[in-house]
């Protein structure tokens, strides 16, 4: 949308076959010209973990500003945005487990400070007459009117959770499992799972020869299976493996090796 409004050059960072950045080509795009970089912490629909602190302080050198999408990260790893170095770091609240519609920005100082606010209302002024308005200084200059109590409330409790059962711990099930999972999808005939990085969340997209994707999700569904089956939301990185869709399940701290085994044993039988 920025650059339809500014007539911004977009270039995008290449991935290779397994779903990791090339970081040689990363470093090639990078010139005085870069204005914002913006990278995903955890790709969701490869499950890539990108060396997001290697590829903030690239872009830093060049003098640009970094935005790092947190959404499919905070609840499965510690993240530390000020080791990070980032500009901006921003996670959705129901991706940490908590209430739809409200997320989380992480900004610097000096971001907050310089950038105008972007909407207007009440909280966000320190005065106002007919003739000019002065800001209340951040974050309040970014919070205009009265905002969503009830779902940071949500937020805050689902933070305090997940921060209760330790992240450090969350990760290490997670990756336990997410390689448990990853052997035990490969054995099914005719599977291909697509994103295949070194670094993961808990991820599994995959397809089956001479199966829907969407026909693959529809009937694990209906033996009480639940996982997302289409585009995810992420076109390009699909496109880049020559596919429009593919069937995903996530995994997560609650899922067990009872669940990986049923849904292996369903694909099984689907074929």
């Amino acid at each position: 949308m920025v650059a339809e409004r500014t007539g911004a050059v977009i270039r995008v960072v290449p991935i290779d076959d397994r779903g990791d950045v090339i970081l040689e080509a990363y470093a090639k795009l990078l010139s005085p010209l870069t204005k914002v970089v913006s990278i995903s912490h955890a790709s969701n629909s490869l499950g890539t973990i990108l060396p997001v602190e290697l590829m903030t302080g690239m872009a830093k050198a060049r003098g640009a500003r970094v935005l790092v999408d947190g959404a499919q990260s905070v609840s499965h790893f510690p993240v530390d945005v000020r080791r990070i170095g980032c500009d901006f770091y921003v996670f959705s609240g129901h991706k940490i487990f908590g209430p739809t519609g409200i997320g989380a920005v992480y900004m610097t100082k000096e971001a907050q400070e310089t950038l105008p606010p972007w909407q207007g209302g009440g909280n966000m002024i320190k005065d106002v007459t007919f003739a000019r308005t002065t800001y209340a200084p951040p974050p309040a200059k970014f919070e205009a009117g009265t905002p969503n109590i009830a779902d940071a409330i949500g937020l805050g409790a689902a933070r305090d959770y997940v921060t209760a059962l330790g992240r450090e711990r969350i990760a290490a099930y997670e990756h336990e499992l997410l390689h448990e999972a990853t052997g035990r999808l490969t054995s099914v005939d005719g599977l291909r799972l697509i994103g295949t990085a070194r670094e993961k969340v808990g991820v599994l997209s995959f397809v089956i020869d001479g199966l829907d994707p969407i026909e693959i999700g529809t009937a694990l569904d209906c033996e009480g299976i639940a996982v997302r089956a289409g585009h995810h939301c992420a076109q390009p990185s699909l496109r880049r493996y020559g596919l429009e869709a593919t069937v995903r399940p996530s995994l997560a701290f609650s899922n067990t090796r009872s669940e990986v085994d049923r849904l292996v044993e369903v694909l099984q039988g689907l074929r």
